[in-house]
């Protein structure tokens, strides 16, 4: 009679289909009791985000990232705070999309592509030698960690409601026995596009994970991919794993190429040693992602600089950290300033001595030239010229 019952309040309710939207750039991280709470938490939250649109747990470990973490407030746009009756006081964040994707492409990490597969989970519990099916609409706390576990990789997932088409289209043994086509059967109605049967037994689990629609599971030759978790972090164990596996099939290249980068001079560098000496300062830099070195010309030494900050922060940094070096700005315009005045002077030289060859070709040589001129003006880096003193 109970049976019936909650098959006809299913049937009333109707049929949510509630795939777990995950926000990368988005986290939630508990306040400790340290001075620097608040500090801890924002360097916390750009790991959980970096992780999430990366894919890769172990991102923390990159040097360039670990410079980054140091300047955590600079990558933050939202913060709120949440107070539990239960739990720590925490803390919302959000956390700039396009800086976080220019610090992976300048610590030359690739990313797990979105939009993402949609995961299907399907749970059976068995529980004193009885197996259930665990729908979405149960609350279980399976179901709960599942969820957490998925947020904080950002692998998007979904559950059975368990309404009257999912309590009547599959039974337990179909799911226990992995046959593909009663679960291909009851998943269609999700449009999955890849389906997770997870069978649980007290603190032991084992998951299939089938990487295809439910249009062509009951016909593929390809091997899903299988495991088994022990423990009290069981479910956020294979969550890893599967997000991992995605993670590693769905990567992409960021490409090399950095948005913030500042070309630099040094004049003055005599040795070896103070060419070696400055090079490893300058990669030492929380404001630096990478060095190169573009020319070595007497004892001056060009730099590319790719920054993780703007050139004034970089260059305040410089200059605290190395007292011998001082900014000459002033070099710049003044060769700026030569420059075109050479070209002035050129120009006219030409006017003078070639009138009858700019007659011949008054309308497209000249236009050619004056959209070449702009071209290369705008190409022109510019160059902050430091020297470095002997003393």
């Amino acid at each position: 009679m109970l049976r019936i019952l909650c098959l006809l309040m299913c049937m009333v309710v109707g049929p949510v289909f509630a795939q777990q939207q995950n926000d990368l750039y988005h986290t939630e991280v508990q306040l400790t009791g340290s001075e620097k709470a608040e500090s801890i938490a924002k360097q916390d939250g750009l790991v959980n985000v970096l992780i999430k649109v990366s894919g890769q747990t172990d991102i923390a470990q990159n040097e360039v990232i670990k410079k980054a973490l140091t300047q955590s407030d600079r990558y933050v746009t939202q913060m709120s705070f949440v107070e539990y009756d239960d739990a720590p006081r925490a803390m919302k964040l959000g956390y700039n999309s396009k800086m976080v994707l220019n610090l992976l492409t300048q610590s030359e990490q690739s990313i797990w592509e979105t939009p993402r597969k949609s995961v299907l989970v399907w749970i059976v519990n068995e529980y004193n030698y009885q197996r259930s099916i665990i729908w979405e609409q149960s609350n279980n706390s399976l179901i709960t960690r599942i969820k957490e576990a998925a947020n904080d990789r950002g692998l998007p997932v979904m559950f059975p409601v368990g309404d009257f088409d999912d309590v009547t289209s599959i039974e337990i043994p179909d799911l226990w026995g992995n046959f593909k086509k009663p679960i291909a059967d009851a998943s269609e109605r999700y449009n999955p596009q890849a389906i997770l049967v997870v069978k649980v037994r007290g603190n032991s689990s084992s998951w299939t994970l089938f990487d295809t629609t439910p249009q062509y599971l009951p016909t593929t030759s390809t091997k899903p991919l299988e495991g088994r978790e022990s423990g009290a972090v069981q479910l956020a164990d294979m969550v890893n794993n599967v997000s991992d596996y995605f993670a590693k099939k769905y990567t992409k290249n960021l490409g090399g190429v950095v948005s913030q980068s500042e070309m630099i001079s040094i004049e003055g560098v005599h040795s070896t040693r103070a060419f070696f000496t400055i090079e490893k300062q300058l990669k030492q830099l929380n404001s630096v992602a990478s060095v190169q070195v573009d020319t070595i010309q007497g004892n001056k030494v060009t730099y590319t600089l790719n920054l993780l900050g703007d050139f004034e922060q970089f260059n305040q940094e410089l200059l605290s950290k190395n007292k011998a070096l001082s900014l000459i700005p002033e070099v710049i315009e003044e060769d700026k300033a030569i420059e075109n005045a050479e070209l002035d002077v050129n120009d006219a030289a030409i006017e003078q001595v070639t009138p009858v060859a700019e007659e011949q070709t008054m309308e497209e040589p000249i236009i050619e030239e004056s959209e070449t001129t702009e071209q290369s003006e705008e190409t022109i880096p510019v160059i902050h010229a430091y020297q470095l003193s002997s003393k």
